[in-house]
């Protein structure tokens, strides 16, 4: 008797334990290298901190976290706010994170979906963020450079497909023979952007499958992710680093949660990439 009481009770604590571990938001940070012999030498160490899908969220240090990274320039992939509610939390964000370093923003599916979108990009151009709608910037240093494009949502409400919308976009980015880095939202759409002359490809939106099975495995799409084609469940493209021949693409989990259902074993997370020249250094 005393012998299934005490399996009973070692059963519970230990998933108390598992249940706690699972649902632990504190931010964790992943650092990933990317090599290339496109990478100029004098961008040798260059980081790039990433966050995704902030949803307008309170995120407790992540400012802090972000500022200790260091980094050369920060990127957002998109869903800064969410499609209903204040977005005055995102827009505090890009403020304070535009006193850290320069700041650049793509937009996400629910930034897109809100009535007052025009309204919240005007509030977000006044931070100094720079948005990249379908173009390309150059980041210079040292006298060398890279490109930096950003490739609009393809939400629409005019009756085109996503599929057609990115088509659309990829076409609108310049091409050079510069190491070519992109922001884009959908990471589950990473298949249409291969073969574009793309070096890297920071995404988000796959929110690290919401549900992960404690090896990390994601396994939920966002909803509005399946009608794309895309599986909804164990989608092939949630969280981490995928390559392609000669493309890298970072999946950033995210930090906000714009669902009732609770992350697990999800941590939000902040991303940071730090290039490295495989050239003469």
């Amino acid at each position: 008797m005393k012998t299934k009481t005490f399996f009973k009770g070692a059963v519970a604590v230990g998933g108390a334990l598992l249940v706690a571990k699972g649902l632990d938001n504190r931010l964790e940070t992943t650092h990933y290298t990317i090599t290339s012999d496109k990478i100029p030498k004098e961008f040798d160490g260059f980081r790039i901190v990433q966050i995704s899908d902030f949803h307008a969220s309170n995120v407790p240090g992540l400012v802090d976290e972000i500022k200790s990274e260091n980094p050369d320039i920060i990127v957002e992939t998109g869903d800064l706010v969410h499609d209903r509610g204040s977005y005055e939390p995102g827009i505090l964000l890009m403020r304070r994170l535009k006193e850290i370093s320069d700041v650049y923003y793509v937009t996400g599916n629910h930034d897109l979906r809100r009535n007052d979108y025009r309204e919240f990009q005007t509030a977000l151009d006044r931070t100094g963020t720079r948005t990249l709608h379908d173009e390309s910037v150059t980041i210079t240093r040292n006298g060398a450079q890279i490109a930096l494009s950003g490739i609009e949502d393809p939400f629409s409400e005019e009756g085109t497909t996503i599929t057609e919308n990115i088509h659309k976009s990829i076409k609108k980015i310049e091409k050079t023979d510069d190491y070519h880095i992109v922001l884009f939202h959908r990471a589950n759409h990473m298949n249409l952007l291969r073969h574009n002359g793309f070096d890297l490809v920071l995404s988000g939106h796959m929110h690290g499958g919401q549900f992960r099975l404690p090896n990390g495995r994601g396994i939920c799409a966002p909803k509005s992710s399946w009608g794309s084609g895309s599986p909804m469940l164990f989608p092939k493209y949630f969280a981490g680093h995928y390559r392609y021949g000669d493309m890298d693409m970072i999946v950033n989990r995210g930090i906000g949660n714009p669902m009732i259902i609770p992350r697990l074993f999800n941590r939000p997370e902040i991303t940071v990439v730090i290039l490295r020249s495989t050239g003469n250094v």
